[in-house]
């Protein structure tokens, strides 16, 4: 029989998620077909005013305390990198300054213990721990949502710190409703690694049909650092594309199909992710593939009974490391099939969506030669999860709204030993905002999440020891929030504490895989907001503490978990003179210093303070149709270590020093 696996809470907080997963347990199983009973017969009776949710999964977060990224932000960014994206978000960090070795940290939590999908599309990222795990082209991204530590039951499966969803631009995005046919192409140039990037984009519609291709082609050369060093293996020359096909019926209903591909390879350091090791291994060739392909479907124009949500995707990940260390060869595939089958209800007070989720991953890898106590050979693991969901998000008055939901999860699991694992567990979550004012909302949160057992690295299997899943269990996360927004007229204001704590959090790259630890996260977040008609400025602050173990987490050794923050600062503005078609703004990011590493014997980390400005002009006499840009990113020639960027408290490694001066220069061409 399958057996829940829960950790103990202190006895403060074990009240509370008792409270949770209770409540979301019985929004589980509630008859939806009740509350269409209800709405339709008491509709009359109904004193509360109907209130429309638009927020989705898909579409950004719908609770405050969160990250939304929209279009706009994205477009002022002109992000080469995820690094870029988030780069406004100090709650949001991203190590590594090049996309093979990119890991996303959300409040201090890396982006393998949260559901991160793109376009539905579930991401498994255990190839390989000196490997980045958040390997995606921004270049048509048009949306990114974080719901950080407390997700959604909707949002998917295995959210310990919460769920990522990235969206990708449709047909429909690039072209105005009445053009059968338009698209973008654009060229750049980068000063320091003297190489250019070449994008296109094609999209047609006519009477529903809707189709899009998209491709992008890097050809950089290495890095120069702040001091004028040149850094070894950052050469980029990825070449990814993407095409999509819609129908849009008369009825609202809208398929969608779509296939992506994206390939980085050249020659890295022996340790992707560390700028090199001072024992002077040479660097060596890398590959690293991922192909995805998904098909959905949406009912654009709902009744209140019926607005269903259909997907199903799929996604191949292959790293090649063709001579490690010049003696074996590693190579790792990661296959996963995903799929939603939900229906959102309107009941009048709000919305209800329930459905049914599903996961099958199956990860081989393995090397040619083994080190002592390992296997040569090629093993295989596999997990099968099948969900149920209902999250419910409803304004009980016009003052106060509340989100509320439960999920259940089954899992089978196989190692590459053959042994087998059948585990279930229960996630639930509440969340309430009340309006005190007109001006100032209240909200808080709080939840808990069954982390199920995860695949491990498959570039690794049987490696350096025959595997042992011996007290292999679940992971399982309680997660708290609370904050408060205030805006008066063109000023925001908003402050939110944050705690988030997995217990057994999994460690995917030990031969032992009940290797875990205790993961904590707590801080908060703060950030003001002034805008002023053709401009706004901006200022987020964060300060996250981070303990494994009860300890200060080494930046080397902390892959799968979480890593060292502190305090972040970020500064944006930017100004548009409408009647010139020019725009203009600057962020910057600065780390303070942190004393942390001392209680690990090491040096702490220095403050460090990094600006950036653009300017774009789209110049009226050519019809609005040419952009051109000038980006000047790291304006005072800073040379520094990002403050998650692993290594700089190893002396065996030497980090990725960011890159110093450098002028994006580039021409956009839409037609």
């Amino acid at each position: 029989m399958p057996q829940l696996h829960s950790q103990d809470t202190s006895p403060r907080f074990g009240g509370l998620f008792r409270s949770t997963l209770l409540a979301g347990v019985a929004l589980t199983v509630l008859p939806v077909t009740a509350f269409a009973q209800d709405n339709q017969t008491d509709a009359s009776e109904n004193v509360l005013p109907p209130v429309e949710v638009t927020a989705s999964v898909q579409s950004g977060p719908s609770l405050p305390g969160g990250v939304e990224i929209d279009q706009d932000d994205l477009d002022r960014a002109n992000p080469q990198t995820i690094k870029d994206v988030f780069a406004n978000e100090p709650s949001v960090q991203v190590g590594g300054p090049t996309a093979i070795a990119q890991k996303v940290y959300v409040q201090g939590i890396e982006n393998t213990k949260l559901n991160v999908q793109v376009d539905g599309g579930r991401q498994v990222d255990s190839t390989y721990h000196h490997i980045g795990t958040a390997i995606i082209d921004p270049g048509m991204l048009k949306s990114v949502g974080v719901e950080a530590g407390i997700a959604p039951a909707d949002a998917g499966p295995n959210a310990l710190g919460g769920s990522m969803s990235y969206e990708t631009k449709d047909a429909r995005d690039i072209l105005d409703e009445n053009d059968p046919f338009g698209g973008w192409a654009k060229i750049q140039y980068n000063s320091n690694t003297q190489g250019f990037t070449e994008w296109l984009t094609l999209a047609g519609q006519h009477e529903g049909f809707e189709a899009l291709a998209y491709i992008q082609n890097s050809n950089q050369g290495n890095y120069e650092d702040g001091d004028g060093n040149e850094v070894t293996g950052t050469a980029d020359g990825s070449e990814n594309g993407m095409g999509k096909f819609a129908f849009t019926g008369n009825d609202g209903g809208r398929f969608e199909a779509f296939a992506s591909h994206l390939e980085d390879e050249g020659v890295r350091p022996v340790r992707p992710n560390f700028g090199s090791l001072t024992s002077g291994a040479a660097p060596q060739w890398i590959s690293y593939k991922d192909t995805s392909v998904g098909v959905s479907y949406v009912d654009e124009q709902p009744s209140d009974m019926l607005a269903p949500d259909l997907s199903l995707n799929y996604s191949k990940t292959h790293l090649d490391v063709p001579a490690l260390n010049g003696n074996t060869h590693l190579e790792a595939e990661i296959e996963t099939l995903n799929g939603k089958a939900a229906n959102t209800f309107d009941i009048g007070t709000g919305d209800i969506t329930t459905g049914v989720d599903f996961y099958h991953d199956e990860a081989t890898g393995g090397g040619d030669t083994a080190r002592p106590g390992g296997l040569a050979g090629r093993f295989t693991e596999t997990s099968t999860n099948i969900g149920l969901f209902t999250q419910a998000r409803l304004s009980l008055t016009d003052r106060w709204r509340v989100s509320f939901g439960g999920r259940g999860d089954q899992q089978w699991f196989e190692g590459i030993d053959g042994s087998d694992f059948s585990e279930f567990g229960l996630s639930g979550n509440a969340n309430t905002e009340y309006d005190l004012t007109d001006d100032l909302m209240v909200y808080a949160g709080m939840g808990t999440s069954f982390g199920g057992l995860p695949i491990g690295e498959s570039a690794i299997y049987n490696y350096s020891g025959m595997w042992d899943y011996t007290g292999f269990k679940p992971s399982r996360s309680h997660n708290y929030k609370g904050g408060a927004r205030y805006d008066i007229g063109q000023l925001s204001f908003d402050g939110s504490l944050f705690y988030n704590k997995i217990n057994g959090s999994h460690s995917l790259e030990y031969a032992t895989r009940n290797t875990t630890s205790e993961l904590d996260t707590r801080g908060y977040n703060l950030s003001t907001t002034w805008n002023y008609g053709p401009g706004f400025a901006r200022v987020a602050y964060s300060h996250t503490d981070v303990e494994q173990n009860g300890n200060v987490p080494s930046s080397n050794n902390a892959s799968y978990q979480g890593v060292l923050i502190g305090d972040m600062v970020n500064f944006e503005l930017g100004h548009r003179f409408e009647e010139l078609g020019v725009q203009v703004g600057a962020n910057s990011e600065l780390a303070l210093s942190n004393d942390d590493p001392e209680k690990n014997g090491n040096e702490k980390l220095d403050t460090y303070f990094v600006a950036n400005m653009y300017g774009e002009w789209t110049p009226e006499a050519l019809s609005r149709s040419v952009t051109l840009r000038v980006d000047v990113l790291n304006i005072f020639d800073r040379d520094y270590v990002a403050r998650t960027t692993p290594g700089y408290d190893s002396s065996a490694i030497e980090p990725y020093h960011e890159p110093g001066r450098t002028f994006l220069v580039s021409a956009k061409v839409s037609f």
